[in-house]
């Protein structure tokens, strides 16, 4: 049996706040997700993960994670999964990650 991930409860990456997006916000019907999305002709929209305990050591025990999409019929955009501690250099997360030079875009809140 599957034991789903919830988003991080707080910021994709403190001192970033300002820049984020939350998707679902007023659909009762999800859980809201607050994410940053990049500034680039990719539109990376980049959100954030805890794992449980539990979840934390299942993994540590050799589960695998498995990712479900739910695309309405429509074509499966690329994705990727990453690891990380939400230290990462906010730096780098802007001109990698984000695709900005020096400031994030404004991306108007989802409804």
């Amino acid at each position: 049996m599957f034991r789903y991930l919830a988003p991080k409860d707080g910021p994709v990456f403190d001192g970033l706040e300002k820049n984020e997006v939350v998707y679902a916000k007023n659909q009762p019907e999800y859980i809201p997700l607050r994410a940053l999305v990049s500034a680039g002709p990719q539109r990376r929209v980049l959100s954030r993960w805890n794992l449980t305990e539990d979840q934390r050591k299942a993994i540590a025990a050799g589960d695998d994670l498995f990712l479900i999409l739910r695309t309405f019929g429509q074509p499966l955009h690329p994705i990727q999964i990453a690891t990380g501690n939400g230290e990462e250099d906010l730096e780098w997360v802007q001109k990698v990650l984000l695709d900005e030079e020096w400031e994030l875009c404004a991306v108007k809140e989802s409804k």
